[in-house]
């Protein structure tokens, strides 16, 4: 396990958040009897007929969109010493079929999150994000990542154990990332529905500041509010939108020493993206500065930075001709 202050914003309705700020010990797993105690407390049987949840803010839901789509970012999925989606697809595989057989008890659900949390002692690009060890792959045909510990995951029996997680039931039942609130939801709808895959969806989707850098980009050539018809109507237009959130995974001008290639996405501004050094360039700041910037570009030559926005551009074309 490693060490550093976790903190998790846990917006609980609109009007206020919920904030957990907890240190974790380094060289020791320890539950406290009390903390136990309220674990123990939060589990409990869930009915065919749950409790009604909160309504989800912003009016899209982008936390499990289909059989092959989802996101595990806020369980700290792609804080990994090594996160590529082979490295990924085998430690969530690896955990699935080993909690399989874990018995469903408070000390057996423990010791599997000691066990896992050993296996990788490497440094964490986020030393103060926590990555949960109870992420897993979920559902029908156990293709998209979701928690272990929900009640309706397989082995569980309609039981919730999340509150034996470290953030406890509270958070994993009511967290939502910032991009529900932050964007509006016809650019929730596009990303939702332009991706193919869990590992893409999870990297882009929480990177709220980038998606409204790019969707303002086009919102401002058209001089309208951009709607998903826009984009979904048309292949080309899907096809550009894909591409630019690839990006994501393979931009040439990435800084070298970035964390990649997940987001620390919590507004605590702990780990901020560093501005592109244009004096050092001796140009003026790009136009599609804000896009470069949430990329984490940096630039040698003047020649590189006009590659990237030509690359950019030639998206932003590709979506404006039949949008116009």
């Amino acid at each position: 396990m490693f060490g550093g202050w976790v903190v998790l914003r846990n917006e609980l309705c609109a009007s206020f958040y919920f904030l957990l700020n907890t240190k974790h010990n380094a060289t020791k797993h320890h539950f406290d009897e009390r903390q136990t105690l309220l674990n123990m407390n939060s589990v409990s049987q869930e009915s065919s007929n749950p409790p009604q949840s909160l309504p989800v803010p912003g009016g899209v839901y982008l936390c499990q969109v289909d059989e092959d789509i989802s996101c595990g970012a806020c369980c700290g999925l792609y804080n990994c010493g090594r996160a590529s989606r082979g490295d990924l697809e085998d430690l969530m595989a690896g955990r699935t079929e080993a909690f399989r057989r874990v018995p469903r008890t408070a000390d057996a659900i423990s010791d599997f999150q000691v066990k896992m949390e050993r296996q990788d002692p490497r440094p964490r690009p986020y030393p103060d994000f926590y990555h949960c060890p109870f992420l897993g792959f979920i559902g029908a045909n156990g293709r998209r990542v979701g928690c272990l510990l929900h009640p309706m995951a397989d082995g569980n029996g309609g039981i919730d154990y999340r509150g034996l997680s470290f953030y406890g039931g509270l958070a994993c039942r009511d967290y939502f990332c910032p991009s529900y609130r932050n964007l509006p939801a016809a650019h929730k709808e596009i990303v939702k529905a332009v991706c193919t895959d869990w590992y893409l969806y999870g990297l882009v989707i929480t990177e709220d500041r980038l998606l409204a850098a790019f969707f303002g980009e086009i919102e401002k050539r058209l001089s309208r509010a951009l709607s998903a018809a826009d984009i979904l109507s048309q292949a080309d237009s899907r096809q550009a939108v894909l591409e630019f959130l690839t990006l994501k995974q393979n931009w040439p001008y990435r800084v070298p020493d970035g964390k990649g290639p997940g987001n620390y996405f919590f507004n605590d501004d702990l780990y901020p993206k560093p501005p592109v050094d244009y004096a050092r360039l001796g140009v003026a700041p790009s136009a599609l500065d804000p896009i470069l910037r949430e990329l984490s570009s940096a630039f040698n030559l003047p020649t590189a930075l006009n590659r990237a926005e030509t690359r950019i551009e030639s998206l932003l074309d590709r979506i404006l001709r039949p949008a116009v």
